[in-house]
């Protein structure tokens, strides 16, 4: 699967994006989930999002026979959207409609196919990346009109499985591999939430069973900021469950809108409903005054933490550094010195070490930097994030990392790199050489989409990575010259990060270093569980050190 993420896993300084699509996309909630994200969070940044959904529309140029009039084709208006937008790169969003609402039909999706095809050649023919974006599911539960199984199907009496098909169109999208420059699946991840809701509340409504609502197109901002620029996050922001009670939020959907509305009706469209909107020129004058708002509005909102209460008093911090989730667990009394553990990966997860030391005055930190793999440039990350920490929170100078899975790749590079911020390295089941995980190159399982990423983030090829020199058991001298003491708990029968090719080959040079390890090897165990339910044996290692 192609991967639009840039090498280090920049975040481009500047880009333009333009969002074909239907009525879901017209409505713009998840453009601008994701405008006020880059404003808020990396406001150095010129993310330009320019929203050209039209009600109604497809790219099959399909119709349904009762629709109020003919269904607007995207064909019709296409060059001049691109000409117009001049984009970087294009979001291809559509499928909804393009079923017509109908049991599966070869002629319904054949027409499909083509449409999409069309408009990715003609995207990439002037030199910009096409990326195709799944249809959300049809959700029948929150569809309060009529769900029929014969008779005259349309958006108003809808197949009452049409889901199913919807299911067809986003499996064929995420097929095409290498015909398109991105792919980004929201079919999954919205159902994923749907059915993660109605587990707590089985009346839950996702929307009106065709456009998501307001937690769905959140939902799809999230997946869109991970596939498009590698930003992962897991915090639901204030304004997503109450829009009018956050100035801020307000200011950019209201810019979004105005924008929208205006670049719609300047390109052209054959929806018949036309909506009200001022001349482009004037729109975005208009845009510029409402930026120098949220810019005021933003200067008063900076450094905002969260704060909640975790557990036996320990308060946890919620907040952002540059442009990333960051978690600070304080307990109610800090141990002297004012230690830290430092959860390079998966927060809260097997956590019996992290819990227990928290309760004897530890603090516990997180810094979200998911899918960067331990490159060069979320270790300068990491940095600044250990130098906050001390500064803000006057924390040790020397954090000990837990490395668990994946964040031994964090763990390790960032003990190499700045050997004298760190005390010790917990690893727990580690990745120590990105060919044997993601890159599945031994006899571990592998993951080819994380392997894509990861190969773009170092700016590596499948040949090339033979050679790559840059993993944690690359830098091994280096923590063993910084005498820093390591404990590895690690399964003997890991499939997904297999002990021989990442732990053993640690052992066996720290101990030819003679430098200091101490392997705990649980006999018969897989990749999962993580660590010791009585963490004894961790807590007293760490105390030792």
């Amino acid at each position: 699967m192609p991967t639009l993420i840039n090498f280090n896993s920049l975040v481009p300084e500047k880009q333009r994006l333009t969002f074909l699509g239907d009525s879901i996309t017209n409505s713009g909630l998840f453009i601008a989930y994701m405008d006020a994200y880059f404003r808020q969070h990396m406001p150095e940044r010129n993310i330009t999002l320019i929203n050209l959904g039209v009600n109604s529309e497809t790219v099959s140029g399909l119709s349904e026979p009762d629709h109020p009039f003919p269904r607007p084709c995207l064909q019709d208006r296409l060059s001049t959207a691109l000409e117009q937008s001049k984009p970087d790169w294009v979001v291809i969003g559509y499928g909804m409609n393009d079923g017509i609402y109908s049991p599966y039909s070869e002629d319904h999706f054949k027409a499909y196919q083509e449409g999409i095809r069309k408009v990715v050649y003609e995207v990439k023919r002037r030199g910009v990346k096409a990326i195709v974006m799944t249809p959300p599911p049809f959700d029948a539960a929150s569809f309060e009109g009529e769900l029929i199984l014969s008779g005259s199907y349309s958006w108003k009496t809808p197949y009452r499985s049409y889901n199913e098909v919807l299911k067809r169109y986003a499996d064929w999208l995420l097929s095409l591999g290498n015909e398109v420059d991105g792919i980004v699946d929201i079919y999954q991840p919205l159902l994923q939430s749907v059915e993660a809701e109605r587990r707590k509340d089985p009346s839950y409504l996702s929307g009106d069973g065709i456009h998501p609502n307001a937690k769905g197109h959140w939902v799809m901002a999230k997946i869109l900021l991970g596939e498009l620029f590698n930003i992962t996050l897991a915090r639901e922001p204030a304004y997503v469950e109450k829009p009018e009670e956050d100035a801020f939020f307000t200011i950019v959907q209201n810019r979004h809108s105005i924008l929208s509305a205006a670049w719609k009706e300047h390109v052209g469209h054959t929806n018949p409903n036309k909506d009200e909107a001022l001349p482009l020129h004037e729109a975005i004058l208009r845009s510029a005054e409402m930026d120098e708002q949220i810019g005021h509005l933003l200067k008063e909102q900076s450094d905002a933490i969260m704060e909640q209460p975790f557990e036996n008093g320990a308060v946890r911090k919620d907040f952002y550094l540059n442009g990333r989730e960051a978690v600070l667990i304080c307990p109610q009394t800090p141990a002297p010195g004012r230690p830290w553990v430092w959860r390079a990966e998966f927060l809260g997860a097997f956590d019996y070490a992290d819990r227990a030391l928290l309760e004897e005055g530890w603090h516990l930190a997180y810094y979200r930097l998911s899918h960067m793999f331990g490159c060069p440039y979320a270790i300068s990350l990491m940095h600044h994030f250990q130098q906050h920490l001390e500064i803000s929170y006057n924390l040790s100078p020397r954090a000990v990392m837990f490395g668990f899975s994946r964040g031994g790749l964090y763990a390790m590079n960032y003990a190499a790199a700045y050997p004298n911020n760190v005390r010790l390295l917990y690893l727990d089941a580690p990745v120590l050489d990105i060919r044997s995980w993601p890159g599945g190159k031994g006899q571990g399982q592998g993951s080819p989409k994380d392997w894509e990423k990861c190969l773009a983030i170092y700016g590596i090829n499948d040949e090339t990575a033979k050679g790559f020199y840059g993993n944690p058991l690359d830098h091994i001298d280096k923590i063993a010259s910084a005498l820093l003491p390591i404990m590895v708990v690690v399964g003997d029968r890991d499939r997904v990060v297999p002990f021989e090719e990442n732990t053993a080959i640690l052992e066996a040079r720290i101990r030819s270093l003679k430098g200091n390890i101490q392997v705990l090897v649980k006999p018969g165990i897989d990749h999962h569980p993580h660590s010791l339910e009585d963490p004894e044996p961790i807590i007293e290692f760490i105390k030792k050190h």
